[in-house]
């Protein structure tokens, strides 16, 4: 997790097999981080995911977005892995309420997203 001044957003590459444990861990803190940043912009990475996560997918939709956009977020570029199960399982967890966009490359992903 990394806040990018010069384009006002936070960077989150997730690395890996993810747990229901680490997600929740990791949505709070990066709930605590956004507020603290008072940006409106997430690049979400997830080329490097492992293996479907989904038994968390419930918990990110019902409450980590609910939580993020009334801290204000507007704009989420998520890019995608190459992993179809754990594509599944980021697909389950997107909101219909926010602006998400999805993406398999980095590049359009950050121009999406400062545009």
């Amino acid at each position: 997790m990394e806040y990018i001044s010069d384009f006002d957003y936070i960077y989150l590459r997730w690395i890996g097999f993810q747990s229901d444990e680490e997600i929740r861990s990791s949505g709070e803190k990066i709930l605590r981080k956004f507020r603290n940043h008072k940006c409106n912009k997430i690049l979400n990475d997830n080329r490097d995911v492992r293996g479907p996560w989904n038994t968390a997918s419930t918990w990110t939709s019902e409450y980590w977005f609910p939580h993020m956009v009334n801290a204000g977020l507007q704009k989420f570029a998520w890019i995608f892995p190459e992993n179809i199960f754990a594509e599944f399982s980021a697909q389950e967890a997107m909101p219909e309420s926010l602006t998400i966009r999805k993406f398999k490359d980095f590049d359009k992903a950050h121009n999406w997203l400062i545009n």
